[in-house]
């Protein structure tokens, strides 16, 4: 009885350690860091612009203009703060920031202005398959 009981304890700890996290924007774009410049223009297509830096790197933006609709019930901020009416329409630049080292690897992504990652992940590298 106690192996049987060991033999499931362990199928459910695995089970657990299977589990793929749950995906938001740091981890969408984590998946780009250290990946070809290329592979991630293939992906998004082109950068609404692109910025040569002094010290060889670069820097591509892509705009992310995006519309959500709020929930039927409002969303509480702290406190208690109501900061969504239900059914709104609400519309955000959403963009996405991506420093390229001189090598042409994806070094480093711009923060997730808040509200953003409700209108949508970028793609992430695995989505790319």
């Amino acid at each position: 009885m106690k192996k049987i009981a060991l033999v499931v304890m362990v199928i459910a700890l695995a089970g657990c350690a299977l589990k793929k996290p749950p995906r938001d924007y740091t981890f969408v774009m984590n998946t780009w860091l250290g990946a070809p410049i290329q592979e991630l223009l293939e992906a998004w297509g082109e950068p609404a612009y692109k910025f040569n830096l002094t010290d060889g790197r670069q820097q591509y933006h892509w705009d992310r203009l995006a519309a959500a609709v709020s929930p039927d019930s409002p969303d509480y901020g702290p406190g208690g703060r109501e900061e969504s009416q239900p059914g709104l329409v609400t519309t955000g630049e959403c963009g996405v920031t991506v420093t390229v080292d001189p090598y042409h690897k994806v070094a480093s992504y711009s923060k997730a202005k808040p509200g953003c990652e409700r209108m949508g992940l970028p793609r992430g590298r695995d989505e790319n398959v």
